[in-house]
């Protein structure tokens, strides 16, 4: 990414999946919301530190289209096969070193932020019968491709976005209750998480 790029960016996520934002002393780069890590005057000193960068964009309508219907067609698999894909995403990117930091950068601070980074870990005890194995490809396959890519999309707010748009998908199968099992059914964090996409159809 070129300074000129970055410059163009207001929210940017660094090597680590860590958000920045100039909102420090003086309009200095901090990382937001966290404040345990040293500001940077310039972008400049903040991507020779800690770049390369990646600005924070949306992703693609194709892409959130493909994994909406991915689960949508995954039928009452679907919030688990999404929970268990992020899991082992998140699982693969600590066994490398990694920080989960990445999945919530592109909109750090929000309560859609906290919320999907306790629900990384909900999919550890989900059982392989309850996961639809091609929707579980696609869904590995476009969180691997947000959190890598030139272009860190705000994925909290994102993913759940998605899950709404499969369960709007399902309206006369149900809505949510026909993409969602019954032991995910009545989730206090899945439903606050998705609270904003959330109706009964």
């Amino acid at each position: 990414m070129t300074t000129p790029e970055i410059k163009r960016s207001g929210r940017f996520a660094d090597r680590e999946g860590e958000g920045w934002l100039n909102n420090g002393l003086n309009g200095a780069y901090a990382t937001y919301p966290r404040r345990d890590l040293p500001e940077y005057a310039t972008i400049e000193a903040l991507d020779a530190a800690r770049g390369p960068l990646r600005p924070v964009g949306p992703m693609s309508t194709e892409d959130s289209n493909q994994l909406a219907l991915a689960l949508f067609q995954a039928g009452r698999k679907g919030v688990a096969t999404l929970l268990v894909a992020l899991n082992r995403t998140a699982q693969m990117l600590t066994a490398d070193g990694g920080s989960t930091a990445v999945f919530t950068s592109g909109r750090p601070g929000s309560w859609e932020a906290v919320d999907l980074s306790q629900a990384l870990h909900l999919g550890e005890d989900i059982d392989d019968s309850r996961v639809d194995p091609e929707a579980l490809d696609t869904a590995l396959a476009l969180i691997l491709k947000w959190i890598t890519g030139p272009v860190q999309p705000e994925l909290a707010d994102g993913l759940a976005g998605i899950l709404g748009d499969a369960a709007k998908q399902a309206e006369h199968q149900g809505g949510w209750d026909a993409i969602t099992d019954d032991e995910l059914l009545g989730n206090e964090l899945i439903e606050h998480w998705t609270s904003a996409y959330r109706q009964r159809f």
